[in-house]
């Protein structure tokens, strides 16, 4: 058994935004990311403790609202009336980092997962550690404070 939570996070997509962005940003002050998808730009953030539930909590939603036009003026909260907030749930371990290695009381079971709001950025380098701990190599790094068996 591993110990995760959920930590969720809230996003707003807007289908027609009155301008794009080229690369995404971090709205650092504000904790909001702006992500452009296609010709949709999403806006997201917070990582709200809260359990296993589908609650959306409408002052959640009103930060990443209150954030946008702080950072971009041409928006305003008028350009997110009618838009149904997304939310998903991350995997959060109980230090923030994730697990990442085999167990020790089953070598055959490798864990990546626990990475919270970081598994995409994170990805890359999780699967190489990944693949060097299945290809028997050296890991890169060393895994100790990953493994997954630290709390056992």
């Amino acid at each position: 058994r591993l110990p995760l939570q959920a930590g969720k996070g809230y996003s707003l997509t807007l289908a027609k935004p009155r301008f794009q962005l080229t690369k995404s940003l971090i709205l650092t002050e504000r904790r909001v990311a702006a992500t452009p998808m296609g010709d949709t730009l999403r806006f997201g953030g917070t990582m709200e403790i809260s359990g296993l539930n589908d609650r959306i909590r409408s002052e959640r939603v009103q930060q990443i609202i209150d954030a946008v036009p702080h950072y971009f003026p041409d928006f305003t909260a008028a350009d997110f009336a009618g838009i149904k907030p997304w939310f998903g749930l991350r995997p959060v371990t109980p230090d923030g980092l994730p697990y990442i290695g085999r167990f020790g009381r089953h070598p055959n079971l490798t864990a990546a997962c626990g990475h919270a709001m970081l598994g995409v950025t994170m990805a890359p380098s999780t699967g190489l550690l990944v693949a060097e701990v299945l290809g028997q190599r050296k890991p890169s790094l060393s895994l100790e404070m990953l493994s997954p068996d630290r709390y056992a």
